[in-house]
């Protein structure tokens, strides 16, 4: 089930080299999904949970269609591009906990999409939580570009608003990278490795904070 929540545009003063914009997590659902389908095609973890590659084209988009719309909806703040090429998804501090009836929700298409390793899924999930911040902070659910697109710089323009309110709130960020080779992109805007963790036969997941301000 998909939660409306009125598209804002950026901060005054915020300027994007690829027009960054607030999105509609409902109207741009579709389309904000297909990229993070693209953009997650040959990521670790979505690997691990479905080895086919074309199982895995043909189920990412509706994965993204019901974490995006149902778990994420009321509360997160969407990004994109005029373009679509890339896509970020924030959950403001107090609200990246997924409540229970919201799992409940997603639990049927979560098992029509994993099949036989929904129980992988799972099993990642609580060793992610586990190690999740209690503190106040804002989260990185999601973030991701477009193949085709990839190397201009658009990822460090889809995560420059929501920095910019946590240097001016004092606020950190936190998020959980599935590919170690974004590692250094996080680095160099300002996070920081937390811990590794992973689950047997699983891959490895790195847990990054951004100290508040910016460090």
């Amino acid at each position: 089930m998909a939660y409306l929540v009125r598209a804002e545009p950026l901060s005054q003063g915020f300027r994007s080299a690829h027009d960054v914009r607030r999105a509609d997590p409902v109207s741009d659902l579709p389309l904000i999904s297909a990229t993070l389908a693209r953009a997650f095609q040959d990521d670790p973890v979505m690997s691990w949970l479905l080895p086919d590659a074309r199982q895995r084209a043909a189920r990412l988009p509706g994965f993204w269609m019901h974490a995006l719309g149902g778990l994420h909806g009321r509360h997160g703040s969407f990004f994109t591009t005029a373009a679509f090429t890339g896509a970020a998804v924030w959950d403001p501090p107090g609200h990246w906990k997924v409540e229970i009836l919201q799992m409940i929700r997603f639990a049927p298409a979560f098992v029509r999409i994993f099949r036989i390793h929904c129980l992988r899924g799972l099993a990642l999930l609580n060793a992610v939580e586990r190690y999740h911040p209690r503190e106040p902070h804002y989260y990185l659910f999601a973030i991701g570009t477009d193949p085709a697109h990839q190397g201009r710089g658009i990822g460090a323009s889809l995560l420059a608003p929501v920095l910019a309110k946590c240097d001016g709130e004092r606020m950190p960020a936190y998020l959980e990278s599935s590919n170690e080779r974004n590692v250094p992109f996080y680095q160099r805007n300002g996070f920081r490795v937390m811990r590794e963790i992973s689950v047997p036969d699983g891959p490895k997941i790195t847990l990054m904070r951004r100290p508040a301000g910016g460090g």
